[in-house]
C-alpha cells in the first residue's frame, strides 16, 4: 500500500474549503478514507492545525 506524507497546508485546504486545491485535497483524503493509501502526518500539523481552527473559531465568535 502506497503512503503519503500529508502537508499541513493539504488539511487546511480541505478544512477551510481554499480554491482552487480542496478539491484536490478532499480526494486524497478520501483515499485515506476508503483505506486505499495511508496518510501520515507529524504531530506539530495536528497542532497547526488545532490552533488555526480554534483562531478561527474564535474570531467568529466575537463576531
Amino acid at each position: 500500500m502506497k503512503k503519503v506524507f500529508i502537508d499541513t497546508d493539504v488539511i487546511l485546504d480541505f478544512l477551510f474549503d481554499r480554491t482552487p486545491f480542496s478539491e484536490q485535497s478532499s480526494r486524497l483524503l478520501s483515499l485515506c478514507e476508503k483505506g486505499e493509501i495511508h496518510g501520515y502526518v507529524t504531530s506539530i500539523t495536528l497542532s497547526n492545525v488545532y490552533y488555526l481552527l480554534r483562531k478561527t473559531a474564535s474570531q467568529r465568535k466575537s463576531n
